[in-house]
């Protein structure tokens, strides 16, 4: 006979649509940006990311909803997207890629690829 687990000890599902990649520690990958609605400046570093999205760990506080134009800087490559915020966490939130050119999509594929494990 199997039990069923309380609902608020269940696991949520992980709805993301695309892998996640944990950025090294001896790889660096900046982001700034400003949000589009109250003009707020941001500055951080990219712990997590993925063809979707990333985390952004940074003392910045933005709200679920606020949309921001970012410019992410790494050793190899730069590039631009637009990014909505999809979660909040105490030590920065993470974010949707909303809006991204080609050229910018190709240069976050060769990021991707060249920190994938």
């Amino acid at each position: 006979m199997s039990q069923e687990m309380p609902s608020q000890h269940r696991a949520k599902p992980d709805m993301r649509r695309h892998q996640r990649i944990l950025v090294p520690g001896s790889r660096l990958i900046r982001v700034s940006g400003v949000s589009a609605g109250k003009k707020q400046e941001i500055e951080g570093v990219i712990t997590v990311i993925g063809f979707g999205g990333m985390f952004i760990r940074t003392s910045n506080e933005l709200p679920i909803g606020a949309v921001l134009r970012v410019l992410l800087t790494d050793l190899i490559n730069t590039l631009e997207a637009e990014c909505t915020v999809r979660n909040v966490a105490s030590n920065g939130f993470g974010v949707e890629f909303t809006r991204i050119t080609r050229e910018n999509e190709q240069k976050l594929k060769a990021l991707l690829s060249a920190i994938k494990p």
